[in-house]
């Protein structure tokens, strides 16, 4: 998508989210999801504008939290599916959005476009022992640090990362996919002449600590 594509959708996310946090802080704070500024997560492609080695995940174009083909453990914050109109990336028209079955309908009635498929996937990396970067992980939790970052995942992305969550709430309706542990990985897909890298999300054994689990329950 091109920025202001993507800006296009960040104002009709916070748009779609009205509920308060409800959680308390030291500061008395009353705080709206809409308020809070969680950076993006990108994977570096040929056509990127952001400084990093091709395929790196990079949070909020200037940190490094993984190199291509990299897996990172990751605790899953939140999801939020939605649909929008397939236009060209070079395009500067704002493609519509929805967030639920029944908007997506109306906009397809209407629209010139095919629809698409998309999620807002929320995620909490751990700071690794042999990285220094404070600023990437500014959260203590427990005994760790941590760093939040959000995704847009469409297409082949979309099939890897928010597909395989959905498929793992399905199929463990008692489960919590939150309460487990999932390896994220930045991997090369290759189609004829075409390569580009594309996130995924696999299910682990393992589960986060105890702080992390209670974060989750107050992060929406």
């Amino acid at each position: 998508m091109s920025k202001k594509q993507e800006e296009g959708l960040a104002t009709a996310e916070a748009q779609h989210h009205k509920a308060e946090l409800a959680t308390s802080n030291a500061s008395g704070m009353t705080i709206a999801p809409s308020d809070i500024d969680v950076p993006r997560v990108n994977i570096v492609q040929k056509t990127s504008d952001i400084d990093g080695p091709l395929g790196a995940v990079v949070l909020d174009k200037q940190h490094m939290l993984a190199e291509a083909e990299q897996t990172v453990p990751v605790t899953v914050l939140s999801v939020l599916k939605g649909w929008r109109e397939k236009i060209e990336y070079d395009s500067d028209e704002i493609p519509r959005v929805a967030y639920s079955q029944e908007e997506a309908h109306r906009i397809e009635m209407e629209s010139e476009y095919d629809i698409i498929e998309f999620a807002e996937i929320t995620l909490l990396f751990g700071q690794p022992k042999d990285n220094d970067d404070e600023a990437a992980y500014p959260f203590a939790i427990g005994d760790g640090n941590y760093a939040i970052g959000r995704i847009n995942v469409a297409k082949d992305a979309y099939r890897q990362t928010f597909k395989r969550l959905a498929t793992f709430a399905a199929f463990n309706p008692k489960a919590s996919m939150q309460h487990r542990i999932w390896d994220f990985k930045s991997s090369l897909i290759s189609r004829g002449k075409y390569s580009w890298f594309a996130p995924s999300l696999s299910i682990s054994q393992d589960e986060p600590t105890e702080d992390v689990k209670t974060f989750v329950e107050t992060f929406a």
